[in-house]
């Protein structure tokens, strides 16, 4: 009786430490999305022939849309694709003029593992198989967004419609870099 005793505290516990660490800013749920913020917006997993990097590659890659009025710089900030990563990249902030985006504007994460071909190549490359995209704000803990996808189809990209919204649809024709 005393083990059953302790595993049903332990589950009381859980359940506790689970609600307390709950909230809208570490919420890994693709569905909650405020108005007017800084979004994932869309991504490849699988990129052969769609669009190329400055170097001529057809590299996966992450859109940012902000849906903001005002400029947001992602210098600083971090992205991952692993929830337990303790050690997410950060986005350099040498080149604010290339981690700028401007208001209802997009930017390109290439995600190629190539960091040393510039501030928008990230040291991720996203899984054909599924997995998770993290944005964390530059104290490396708070989620600005996420989302959890299965296995994707090469050349077919995943994003919101409309842009910035909750509504997440399979596109047979990316449009990366501009709207939805």
């Amino acid at each position: 009786m005393k083990n059953g005793s302790i595993f049903m505290n332990l589950v009381l516990i859980l359940a506790v430490l689970s609600f307390l660490g709950c909230n809208s800013t570490d919420t890994l749920s693709p569905d909650v999305v405020e108005e007017g913020t800084l979004v994932l917006n869309e991504f490849l997993a699988s990129n052969d022939l769609t669009n190329f990097d400055e170097y001529g590659d057809f590299d996966d890659w992450v859109e940012l849309y902000n849906g903001t009025e005002d400029i947001i710089d992602i210098a600083g900030m971090y992205i991952t694709d692993d929830p337990l990563d303790v050690n997410p990249w950060m986005i350099p902030d040498t080149s604010t003029s290339q981690t700028t985006i401007p208001p209802n504007g997009f930017l390109l994460l290439w995600c190629d593992e190539e960091p040393e071909q510039g501030v928008l190549h990230v040291d991720i490359k996203l899984s054909v198989h599924g997995e998770q995209i993290i944005l964390l704000d530059t104290d490396m803990t708070t989620v600005i967004d996420s989302i959890q996808f299965g296995a994707m189809s090469t050349g077919i990209s995943y994003g919101r419609e409309p842009d910035g919204s909750s509504s997440w649809t399979l596109f047979s024709t990316p449009t990366p870099g501009s709207s939805n």
